[in-house]
């Protein structure tokens, strides 16, 4: 088969992909669809990013500046509980009263805070662009692999607090303290975080896109309980 005869069989093929309506063009499409996205897009953006990891989808919300359910249906932000008839927006200078006393008394002050990378956080549901090529400092937002005696399934998003003589602690701008080996069902330490755990740091949040793959993954789970 010489190039001409290539090229229009090519062409002939993409047509019936992208034109039929028949079921097994669908499942031919959504399977180059995966091939692209899982061997050229990603490892594309990992190139570009400087990152293992350059999309991030939020699973949780440790990082959410609202009054939200915790994983066992209370309303809640920062330790503090709250009724439904007290739910409310939060804007920034809100949050800050509710949640800013623990940062205050490890000299950060809102006005610092102001300035930090996303500033109001981002909730469950987001995803995360991640840039590798940095220098971690106090504000970042970090994407780190949890310590070796966590059970945490996935790598964490948290904000790093505090850097000393090499060793980064963090916390969720949603959550009442930080997390340490003895306060948390998953056994995760975020108050000695080491620069081979680092992933990267969020530089972008994209609302809502990470719903799907959420959606998808819990219904999976109840399929198979």
């Amino acid at each position: 088969m010489d190039f001409y005869e290539l090229k229009k069989s090519v062409r002939k093929a993409w047509r019936w992909i992208w034109d039929s309506d028949s079921i097994l063009s669908w499942i031919v499409a959504l399977f180059l669809m995966f091939i692209i996205v899982k061997f050229i897009f990603f490892p594309g953006m990992s190139l570009l990013m400087g990152t293992s990891l350059p999309l991030a989808g939020v699973e949780s919300s440790s990082m959410d500046h609202q009054i939200v359910k915790d994983d066992y249906g209370v309303l809640n932000l920062c330790g503090r509980v709250y009724s439904k008839e007290n739910k409310q927006y939060i804007d920034f200078n809100e949050y800050w009263e509710k949640c800013g006393d623990w940062y205050e008394e490890r000299n950060i002050s809102k006005d610092i805070f102001s300035k930090f990378s996303l500033k109001n956080g981002f909730k469950k549901g987001d995803v995360i662009l991640v840039w590798g090529r940095f220098t971690p400092k106090t504000g970042d937002i970090i994407i780190f692999k949890p310590n070796q005696e966590s059970k945490a399934p996935r790598p964490i998003i948290h904000r790093i607090v505090k850097i000393e003589n090499g060793i980064i602690q963090t916390k969720g701008d949603h959550n009442e303290k930080q997390l340490t080996l003895s306060n948390n069902f998953y056994n995760t330490d975020e108050t000695k975080i080491f620069k081979e755990q680092v992933i990267g740091k969020a530089i972008i949040k994209i609302p809502y896109l990470g719903w799907p793959k959420i959606w998808a993954t819990e219904f999976f789970k109840i399929i198979l309980s």
